[in-house]
């Protein structure tokens, strides 16, 4: 007679766990300790690499405005520009010093002009004359992305660990912190977009969980980071919704404004709502007036075969700014409703939301910047690690971020440029027709710099569009992908996934 294994009876509650339990754990921690090791190692690396990265200006404005906060005051960074100063620029295999032209005010809101300001005094302790793109100034003004990155990346994690606790949840950290664009964005632009993502991915954490004081903290922050805030006012939406108890969500937002209005107030002492005005208005609604700003999104398409990039240029009386506009409200409205309908009753809608809502709001409108693709790229691999049918369209998405943030590597000309290049000749044209007509002998030697012009930007863009189609097809596939993916999922309202409260 055969004998009937035994069964292992569960050890008593507070018994010390067993061998197996012990080195499952061991495993875990050293895995947690070698990915952030990794993670950690690869920017301090590549703080003196960005400094060869073709686009530094983003960095020298961060750096000037730091230089502006601590030599005067933090309180005039929305009061003027910040004072020109000497910046190192790699040019043709040598360093070059020169100075840029732009005179930019402050465009981002006041708890991220404490970070520059403090950032400021770490790059004057650091270096003596405070030379702008060296290693010095890119680890002082990287210091805060870097952060983000990892809270980032532990904050994915702990969303996966909320549904797939385990070996989903390490992997999940290893990937979002290794993966390019975060890193790219942070240390070889000098960005702050992590910073803005870090308390973002923990805000949706904490609105799986019913944390509504918590979540209403960490959006506060984000409103006093970046304008790109607006951005989750849809997932917000939907917790609204899904809650049960819809003051509960909506005391958190008012939580947010108290927030955002305390962190504020020195501002709005000194100088009342110009940081407002500069932050929200100024870049959401007048900055930019471009259909794409190198972000491949389906305005790009129109972008490659019209060959002008301006935002206004009508289609049928209606600018294309207004289509875009149209569109994007359209889509959220119909996905809002979907969300609504289908994913009611199971938290993990919210990451859902967040994905597509932030995919959605980078893909359709006009004013989109390459860097823009970062923010949903997280929730897209929590998504795909929650549900495998996300993984062909995050992966291509994916490839698409790397080319976008890249774009200064390989592109010798935009797209749009020969729009631009025939607006200056008609100026031209213009103002010479006003002139004597004594004064109007240079103008063939003009129009011969301008037919020079045309052909050298002709000639190089023809180097990369090809490239450039290839790549926004991949972004539109992937949208494509993303968007089905999700269409075709069902909800498990008494599963794991516990409903919002």
């Amino acid at each position: 007679m055969t004998k009937r294994p035994k069964r292992r009876r569960a050890p008593p509650p507070g018994a010390p766990p067993s061998s197996g339990c012990a080195v499952d754990r061991g495993r875990s921690v050293r895995f947690w300790v070698w990915a952030t090791a990794a993670g950690l190692v690869l920017r301090v690396l590549l703080i003196p690499y960005g400094a060869k990265f073709p686009f530094l200006w983003d960095h020298d404005f961060h750096a000037r405005w730091g230089i502006q906060a601590t030599d005067e005051s933090v309180l005039t960074l929305y009061d003027h520009p910040p004072p020109k100063w000497d910046v190192r620029v790699w040019q043709e295999g040598r360093w070059v010093i020169t100075q840029s032209e732009f005179e930019p005010v402050l465009n981002l809101p006041p708890l991220s002009a404490y970070l520059f300001t403090t950032s400021g005094w770490i790059f004057k302790g650091l270096s003596a004359d405070r030379l702008i793109n060296t290693s010095a100034s890119r680890a002082a003004f990287s210091v805060w992305s870097i952060l983000g990155d990892f809270l980032v990346a532990w904050g994915c994690a702990a969303l996966v660990a909320r549904y797939r606790p385990g070996w989903p949840a390490r992997a999940t950290y290893a990937l979002v912190l290794l993966a390019p664009p975060l890193w790219i964005d942070s240390l070889l632009w000098g960005q702050v977009d992590s910073v803005l993502l870090a308390p973002a991915v923990w805000m949706i954490w904490a609105l799986t969980r019913q944390r509504w004081v918590m979540a209403g903290v960490l959006y506060g922050l984000m409103i006093v980071l970046k304008p790109q805030a607006v951005l989750f006012i849809p997932v917000w939406g939907l917790a609204v919704v899904f809650a049960r108890m819809r003051w509960k969500p909506l005391t958190a937002l008012s939580l947010s404004a108290a927030v955002t209005l305390i962190i504020a107030s020195p501002f709005i002492l000194d100088s009342g709502w110009e940081w407002w005005q500069q932050s929200y208005v100024k870049n959401l609604l007048e900055a930019y007036p471009k259909t794409t700003l190198n972000a491949f999104n389906i305005w790009y398409v129109d972008l490659l075969i019209c060959g002008d990039a301006d935002a206004m240029v009508p289609w049928l009386g209606i600018a294309k700014d207004a289509w875009s506009k149209a569109l994007l409200v359209l889509a959220l409205g119909f996905g809002f409703i979907w969300m609504v309908r289908r994913w009611r009753g199971d938290s993990r809608g919210l990451i859902l939301w967040t994905a597509l809502s932030l995919l959605l709001c980078l893909m359709l409108p006009t004013r989109v910047r390459e860097r823009y693709l970062v923010l949903a790229l997280p929730f897209l691999f929590v998504a795909a690690v929650l549900w495998a049918r996300f993984w062909p369209g995050t992966i291509m998405l994916l490839i698409v971020a790397v080319a976008q943030l890249t774009w200064p590597n390989w592109q010798q000309a935009e797209a749009g440029r020969l729009a631009v290049l025939e607006r200056e000749v008609q100026s031209y044209e213009q103002a010479l027709s006003e002139l004597p007509p004594e004064q109007r002998a240079q103008w063939p030697y003009v129009k011969r710099q301008f037919e020079a012009g045309r052909q050298q930007i002709a000639a190089a863009r023809a180097k990369t569009v090809g490239f450039e189609w290839f790549i926004i097809v991949l972004a539109l596939a992937g949208t494509v992908a993303t968007v089905a993916a999700a269409l075709s999922l069902k909800p498990e309202p008494r599963s794991a996934a516990a409903a919002v409260s």
